[in-house]
């Protein structure tokens, strides 16, 4: 028997990239349409496609086109190939995303079309995860396709091999080793030649993935009389139009002996780690804020079924859109950037939305508190009981003209809880008509709960300007400092994979000094300037809470720069572990740059300590990093020029635009082994929900 090419047609589509999404959205429109007639002309043929978003699309906005296409889906004439909602990044998302692009995507095929393909692919997608084999098998996958990393990037046993991930997850892996996941207008010849050779010299079946693609596309009337002249002529191997799935079928008797692959398959285009920094912490942001709003709505009495369904799942495609892998590594214009920024803007809103009508029930529930100022927490960490509440609030309908007064805290039971007063966003000179609160909140378990502020009058109000110099402390966290490194790479930071060369760094402008402090906490600020650039520090110590919180406020000028955030490790040969999508892995103290999620681990190697030190660090969205035994460097930002390939010039005479100029307000949080690092994430990504102010009962 024969050795088969799988003749796999598709039109790799990027919903957005040198373009906006409604560009996406018509060349979507396009593609499919194009790809029905010419499968009507050549009977031979079969379409392959995969993200429920672009159908959806059309069905939208083309419904006859989608009847068509699920004609011809039934007649086995179209395929729907992956099954995922798109093709998103997969190492910066958070997992519950990487779940739902698969949930959401599966669910929309089978609903629609009746199908669950057994193959899952992400062609285009700069590296992947080892929690992706466990995902995958935990869908029904039986098989995953990518390209990235290319063999020059990464040594695989071979295209066709065992992806052995986290848990010692498995599944059969194939990096496609001809050509790319799409042809050109004028190479089918050649790639039919290739695979021609590479099916006889390895004597199985080969899978040739053909189609223009990108901006999409898909076959053309040329490239299929190509293929038939060819396929006329060659008859050392079989040729068939074919899919993903069987492909995998054809290959499937091979599996047991395929040689295995252990960890993830990284890296490449270490750049989009942190290019377009603004998109990447809304993204945590946001992704942070849709889960605390699913445990709120699981509080609710009465939970509305149509709210669960509707609402919550467009909330969720909102986030899951701009995961795509040329929106959140940064590879788009700043047009789509702006697009990006203003979804996530709607689906924060929408969240707000949804929280506010979801808490306003349970309230109406809750038991009657007849308060001056009702408070109400909503604590989404199940992980953490004690943790610090902030919020602000008005101090009464006009101020406290006369007397001095401050706001007691209170619980159910009329128990005062230990707060403190504090500048609020608002600088007006009425009387401390705002007031912004803070407290630590201690035995909280998941769940809503409910205080009050009481206004009492005092003869020893609150300073409102406590700035002091700030005094030695016995125990500080490690000095964290902030390094400039040039960065001439592209948007994708190709073929560079360490920046390590250190051109400058922040010099302290101010000293650092106490600009709040009282029962609750201490906040220390302090200033930094790096020629047109500066930097606001606010570090926060708690009276009774192991945790150094940092507010940081950048305001960033300047080009083709990397902005690199150095913390000690002040362990004894520390190793490093870090978040990953579905776990965590160790890596090297190598001075190279790799990408991780939102939390990093060091462990101390000390044999003569029999509880091995530990340090943790938490952050909303800084997912470059590198290590050299001796610190840690977070990656914040990058200068890049906007959606810059690195063959194009940019010293030609023209002004160019730079990524991640202007104001940018990032946080961290330190601690030691005592306390849950993961949960202190958690809490980093999305505090506690507090409304004053709301009636209760």
């Amino acid at each position: 028997m024969k050795n088969k090419v799988h003749l796999i047609c598709n039109a790799h589509l990027d919903p957005v990239w040198q373009w906006r999404w409604t560009e996406g959205c018509s060349e979507a429109i396009a593609t499919f349409r194009n790809a029905v007639e010419i499968i009507h002309e050549y009977p031979e043929l079969i379409f392959n496609h995969n993200e429920a978003i672009l159908y959806q699309w059309v069905k939208k906005f083309d419904n006859r086109l989608f009847q068509e296409i699920r004609n011809l889906v039934e007649q086995k004439r179209w395929f729907i190939s992956g099954g995922w909602f798109l093709q998103p990044d997969v190492n910066l998302p958070p997992y519950e995303n990487l779940v739902r692009h698969i949930r959401f995507g599966r669910d929309f095929f089978q609903s629609e079309f009746g199908v669950e393909p057994k193959v899952a692919y992400n062609f285009d997608s700069f590296g992947h995860p080892s929690g992706l084999p466990k995902l995958l098998r935990d869908f029904g996958y039986e098989f995953y396709i990518h390209q990235r990393p290319e063999k020059e990037f990464l040594d695989l046993p071979g295209s066709l091999y065992n992806w052995k991930g986290l848990d010692n997850s498995t599944i059969p892996a194939y990096r496609i080793e001809i050509g790319l996941y799409h042809t050109e207008r004028k190479n089918i010849s050649q790639r039919l030649e290739e695979s021609t050779n590479l099916a006889l010299e390895l004597n199985r079946d080969v899978a040739l993935f053909w189609g223009l693609g990108d901006h999409g596309g898909g076959a053309t009337r040329i490239d299929l009389e190509r293929i038939r002249q060819f396929t006329a002529t060659e008859q050392r191997v079989d040729f068939m139009h074919s899919t993903t799935d069987r492909f995998y079928e054809a290959i499937k008797p091979l599996i047991t002996d395929l040689p295995v692959y252990e960890g993830s398959l990284q890296r490449v285009f270490t750049g989009c780690y942190t290019s377009l920094a603004r998109i990447k912490r809304r993204a945590a942001e946001a992704s942070a804020a849709a889960i605390q709003a699913e445990r709120l709505l699981q509080h609710h009495p009465t939970p509305p079924k149509p709210l669960n369904s509707s609402a919550v799942d467009d909330i969720w495609q909102d986030i899951l859109f701009n995961d795509f892998h040329d929106i959140l590594p940064g590879s788009c214009t700043e047009p789509a950037e702006q697009d990006a920024l203003d979804l996530y803007g709607r689906a924060m809103e929408n969240i707000r939305r949804l929280n506010m009508e979801t808490i306003t029930a349970i309230n109406q529930s809750s038991d009657s508190l007849k308060a001056h100022i009702p408070v109400t927490v909503f604590n989404s960490n199940q992980s953490l009981t004690t943790f610090p509440v902030v919020f602000e609030c008005m101090s009464d309908y006009r101020p406290f003209w006369e007397g001095e007064w401050v706001l007691k805290l209170f619980d159910r039971q009329g128990r005062e809880i230990p707060s403190q007063e504090e500048q609020p966003e608002a600088r007006l000179p009425f009387h401390r008509w705002r007031r912004k609160i803070s407290f630590l909140a201690k035995d909280l378990e998941l769940g809503v709960h409910h205080f009050y502020l009481k206004p009492i009058e005092t003869d020893n109000p609150p300073a409102d300007n406590p700035m002091a110099p700030a005094p030695a402390a016995p125990g500080q966290p490690p000095a964290i400092s902030f390094l400039i490194m040039p960065d001439t790479a592209d948007s994708w930071g190709t073929n560079t994979f360490a920046w390590r060369q250190v051109e400058g760094k922040f010099e302290q402008k101010f000293p650092e000094r106490v600009i709040e402090t009282g029962p609750v906490r201490t906040i220390y600020e302090s200033t930094q300037t790096f020629h047109h650039s500066k930097i606001t520090v606010h570090r926060v110590q708690y009276s009774d809470w192991p945790v150094t919180e940092y507010n940081i406020r950048i305001q960033w000028n300047e080009e083709q720069k990397r902005l690199k955030l150095a913390i000690p490790a002040e362990l004894n040969d520390p190793r490093l572990f870090a978040q990953i999508p579905g776990g965590s892995e160790e890596f090297p103290p190598d001075g190279q740059e790799y990408v991780h999620g939102t939390w990093i681990r060091l462990e101390s190697t000390d044999t003569q300590n029999p509880i091995p030190e530990t340090r943790f660090i938490a952050h909303n969205g800084l997912h470059g990093f590198d290590f050299d035994g001796k610190e840690v460097r977070l990656s914040v930002l990058r200068s890049a020029a906007y959606c810059h390939e690195q063959g194009y010039d940019l010293n030609n005479g023209r002004s160019h635009k730079f990524m991640d100029m202007g104001i940018h307000e990032i946080r961290l949080a330190l601690c030691d082994g005592g306390i849950n690092g993961q949960a202190i994430n958690e809490w980093l990504q999305a505090p506690p929900l507090v409304w004053a102010h709301l009636p209760i009962g």
